[in-house]
């Protein structure tokens, strides 16, 4: 028989001697003998979705895995990442609460739950086509929810980059642009999403060393094939990490209407001063000019927005924008010629929520964590994590009614999934009570009501 190390005896003791006063010193005795318990009493709303939209078929059918867990189906392995994803659970680790509840385990339709080292062998297995699929599955899931083009004739891009920080030895992670931690090795996915719906479109997974510039054109082509047929016309918006001639003139061949901030070169600050400018209010003025870039064939315009500095007002640390004798200006390229400057401006301006959606990858489902040493590996996790992103924007607009405005993953899991409950057997029949005390009930009566009867395609 092993001894005991000292540090285990004195953890022992601690932990002995807290017990204790914790029954004795409170009134309140504490054991951990309660069975049939669970946190997650309401994650049965995302497994009912994910059983209408046949997900765990689609995982199955589409993605290919040469190797992978014997025990578990490749549906299932893939399933358990998606739940910990959507339950805030970034690091395979933290999924041993998941592995431990087994009431979960009954509410979501599984045997078991993987261990962490099955599903870390799970991920370390992946190749970049099969990590491909999943994002393929997505796309399919996509058009089936929305139907061939959304419902919408209308259809804006938003294009974004994420700078994903390694602390290890991941493959293929490489030092590049990194403002939050300079010199650290990264990956640096490009993202796109549809701006009427907030749909993930696509998204690319690249080394941090890679430039936005660099993979724009291929980029666009990749999204453009992953949109249904029917679209009457397509706009675009994207920061000046996609500013370049070569990707304005694809998307003018493609016929795309484009907002574009522009990269503030010296060219571009020496017309900025002698422009005139109209007030639109609020401090804000707008003008506009022509400008043709270095090796370009031909002008384009340029829309200025300036604003005041107000006295003692902190200084914008936004990158694209100049600051310059009291004003702030930033400069946008467009083929829009009919819009006024400020409609120009404005449309630009809603791309602000694609800023959101990065935020709620990152935040809300670990878009910021790489789970694996392996880049195939990562690679699948990012279009694991936007798959889960999808999913719970169909959960919030189909099910939980939420059209136009879209709450954050942390206010979904706190008033709909982290709901404790006890799954009790009466007679033949399995019950998951849930705790009587919980204050939205009537939302997750409705909540249900509208998962049985949701009908496919949303529309927005």
């Amino acid at each position: 028989m092993r001894t005991k190390s000292t540090q285990e005896v004195q953890k022992e003791a601690l932990v002995d001697t807290v017990a204790q006063v914790g029954r004795k010193g409170k009134g309140i005795e504490v054991s951990f003998s309660g069975r049939g318990l669970t946190p997650f009493g309401g994650i049965g709303l995302l497994g009912g979705l994910m059983r209408k939209l046949k997900v765990k078929e689609a995982l199955e059918s589409k993605v290919q895995l040469a190797r992978r867990e014997r025990k578990y189906s490749l549906g299932n392995m893939l399933l358990s990442v998606i739940y910990a994803c959507a339950l805030d659970l970034e690091r395979l680790s933290d999924t041993v609460v998941l592995r431990k509840d087994g009431v979960f385990q009954q509410v979501v339709g599984f045997d078991d739950y993987p261990h962490q080292t099955s599903l870390s062998r799970f991920m370390s297995k992946f190749t970049v086509m099969a990590a491909k699929d999943i994002g393929e599955v997505g796309a399919d899931l996509r058009r089936t929810v929305r139907g061939e083009t959304g419902g919408q004739c209308r259809i804006t891009l938003d294009m974004d980059s994420h700078v994903t920080t390694v602390y290890g030895k991941q493959q293929r992670a490489k030092v590049g642009y990194n403002p939050k931690k300079p010199g650290r090795k990264s990956y640096h996915p490009l993202l796109c999403f549809v701006g009427e719906t907030r749909d993930f479109l696509w998204g690319r997974f690249r080394p941090g060393d890679r430039n936005n510039v660099q993979d724009s054109k291929w980029f666009l082509k990749e999204c453009l094939v992953r949109l249904g047929a029917g679209i009457k016309e397509l706009f675009l918006r994207a920061d000046s990490g996609f500013y370049s001639d070569d990707f304005l003139k694809c998307l003018e061949r493609r016929r795309i209407w484009y907002a574009v901030v522009a990269k503030l070169y010296p060219a571009i600050q020496a017309q900025l001063a002698g422009l005139e400018y109209r007030d639109i209010g609020s401090g804000v003025e707008v003008g506009e000019f022509r400008y043709q870039g270095l090796g370009w064939k031909k002008a384009r315009r340029m829309v200025v927005i300036r604003e005041e500095i107000a006295e003692g007002e902190k200084k914008k640390r936004e990158p694209k924008l100049l600051e310059l004798k009291g004003h702030t200006y930033q400069v946008i390229v467009t083929n829009i010629e009919d819009w006024a400057p400020e409609e120009v401006w404005r449309f630009y301006n809603n791309r602000a929520n694609v800023e959101n959606m990065v935020k709620e990858g990152v935040l809300g489902y670990g878009l910021d964590v790489a789970v694996s040493h392996s880049y195939a590996g990562n690679m699948a996790h990012f279009f694991i994590t936007m798959l889960t992103y999808n999913l719970m924007n169909w959960l919030k607009e189909g099910v939980l009614g939420q059209q136009k405005v879209k709450r954050m993953a942390k206010w979904v899991r706190q008033h709909f999934f982290l709901i404790p409950g006890r799954l009790v057997r009466k007679g033949r029949k399995l019950i998951l009570r849930l705790s009587q005390s919980y204050p939205w009930k009537h939302e997750y009566w409705w909540a249900e009501a509208r998962l049985e009867t949701l009908k496919l395609p949303l529309l927005s």
